[in-house]
């Protein structure tokens, strides 16, 4: 994910690059644009943004933003905008001094030696003259427009134009440009502190649904070894082992996110030992497991409630009782089925109610888009299957 993420930031890039490049009314094959002041100061205009969009998101923001220091934030902001409208400039000044837009126009002036300037223009006569003479005068001075020089008094230096424009090229011309990359970078960071935001909370809740778990198998299997002791089994202190193995698991184990699916699927026979202990031949129980686990990881504990209500509902020692348990993987694909008669119905609490529904809320947090779960159930038994997508 980290890593579609740069790509998606280097594609970015690299448009963003692109734009003045594209936008250079010099642009040709020969790429003279590149010499080009005004290109030049486009380009490293769009460098600098891209700079801002970066600083503004990993130090302005978090640094000045969420700590509330809000007019030490608007300043930085405020800098940036300037030095970014500014240092373009800096670097790559006029040539001679004058905006390159009067270097054509005054180079064609100077070869053309018929150019005029306003005051090679002869004054027009103000006294009284004859129609005649009026008609010469215009046919000598007016038959075409005067071609002017910019140095003349009529016309003001380009020194002088440079200075009035030059406020509208730095900032005016630059302002959307940025706000675009102020904007993109603000709007991003909030949206990125929401997504952690949401991380935490459900972090938050997967630990409360885990902390809920332990306890409701603990008791569980506490319950187990009870049977053992007042029945005076010499299984108990086998099933004391095999709780402590169970147990270890759990606290070393269920606090990662993953873990690998041998170690479930070792830790959950372990369990089903634990539980068979206490069973007798009224019990018709099977276990089978096929595909290569090895390397493939499951969330820790989200399989076993299945087995525990399976032990719970499906064992009795005065009815015949059958619990069958398939785990079948074909590559990251685990098919899981549990099947049980329901022959225990004093074994009905609060507990299940909590266990099942802790269960398919840490389904839903984990493996959202990637489960299926099929419950069949009625007054003789009860039927589980569970599709899981474990690819990463």
């Amino acid at each position: 994910m980290k890593n579609k993420n740069i790509y998606y930031h280097i594609i970015l890039i690299l448009l963003l690059l692109l734009i003045p490049v594209l936008s250079s009314p010099e642009l040709d094959s020969n790429l003279r644009m590149i010499n080009s002041t005004p290109f030049q100061r486009d380009f490293s205009r769009y460098v600098l943004l891209i700079v801002f969009f970066y600083l503004n998101l990993a130090v302005f923001l978090p640094k000045l933003y969420d700590k509330r220091r809000l007019l030490l934030y608007w300043v930085c902001v405020f800098v940036s905008y300037v030095w970014i409208c500014t240092l373009p400039f800096f670097v790559f000044p006029d040539n001679h001094g004058s905006d390159p837009r009067f270097d054509f126009f005054q180079n064609e002036m100077s070869n053309d030696k018929n150019a005029q300037t306003f005051e090679d223009i002869p004054p027009p006569p103000f006294e009284n003259i004859s129609p005649e003479e009026s008609k010469k005068f215009e046919k000598e001075n007016f038959t075409r427009p005067p071609k002017m020089r910019p140095h003349g008094k009529g016309f003001p230096p380009p020194k002088m134009m440079d200075r009035e424009d030059s406020f509208s090229r730095k900032y005016i011309s630059g302002l959307l440009p940025f706000l675009f990359s102020f904007l993109s970078s603000f709007f991003l960071y909030q949206s990125i502190k929401k997504k952690e935001i949401e991380r935490a909370k459900a972090k938050a809740d997967l630990l409360n649904l885990r902390y809920q778990l332990q306890p409701h198998f603990l008791f569980n299997t506490l319950n187990s070894i009870y049977s053992l002791i007042l029945m005076k089994s010499d299984d108990a202190s086998e099933g004391i082992l095999k709780l402590s193995n169970v147990m270890r698991y759990i606290v070393e184990e269920s606090e990662n996110d993953f873990v690998l699916l041998s170690k479930e699927l070792f830790y959950i026979k372990d369990y089903i030992a634990l539980q068979l202990i206490r069973t007798d031949s009224s019990l018709d129980f099977s276990y089978e497991e096929s595909g290569n686990t090895e390397g493939v990881k499951i969330v820790p504990m989200i399989l076993m409630n299945f087995i525990e209500n399976a032990f719970k509902y499906g064992y009795n020692a005065e009815e015949s009782s059958k619990i069958s348990i398939n785990v079948n993987l074909d590559g990251e694909k685990l098919n899981f089925k549990v099947f049980n008669n329901i022959v225990n119905y004093s074994a009905a609490d609060e507990s299940t109610k909590v266990g099942m529904k802790n269960t398919t809320e840490r389904l839903d947090k984990l493996y959202a888009g990637k489960y299926s779960l099929n419950i069949q159930e009625n007054k003789k038994s009860y039927f589980v299957e569970l599709n899981l997508d474990l690819s990463s």
